[in-house]
């Protein structure tokens, strides 16, 4: 399987990870970012793959993972987002984040900082074209902190 997938399962007597579970779908919709939902109740081969890939014998969703790499459960998600590098934890690369308005995949013209001179602006890339009719059609995108 390729892709971010949320492991999850529609049948738990748990409050906890329902509303774990909820919390995760809400904010990955919220910030338009794809992924596959995998409801390990439908098959055990499934919650036996989850665990593998979590590492864990006895994990429990919500599980994360991107292609075949393990991002986290559910407390790693929420501390991604809290510390604002939700990005960075779903292995995703910044063009995955708005497909369709590539624009902030770095060019191989992007400034160069000057001699001296580090300031946080010169190391952002240029983004040629860049309307502000054209930003309406990217959703959100997380940043690393400066």
């Amino acid at each position: 399987m390729s892709g971010l997938r949320v492991y999850s399962t529609s049948v738990t007597g748990s409050r906890e990870i329902k509303s774990q579970q909820s919390e995760v779908t809400r904010i990955l919709d919220g910030k338009r970012i794809q992924y596959q939902l995998v409801d390990i109740s439908q098959d055990n081969a499934l919650r036996d793959e989850m665990r593998a890939l979590a590492g864990n014998p006895k994990a429990t969703p919500p599980q994360i993972v991107n292609g075949d790499q393990y991002c986290g459960d559910y407390e790693l998600f929420v501390e991604a987002v809290e510390q604002n590098t939700l990005q960075e934890f779903l292995k995703l690369a910044l063009s995955q984040a708005c497909p369709e308005f590539p624009c902030w995949t770095p060019s191989p013209h992007s400034p160069q900082p000057s001699p001296g001179h580090e300031g946080p602006f010169d190391q952002l890339p240029v983004i040629p074209n860049l309307t502000l009719e054209s930003l309406p059609q990217c959703r959100p995108l997380l940043l690393p902190p400066l």
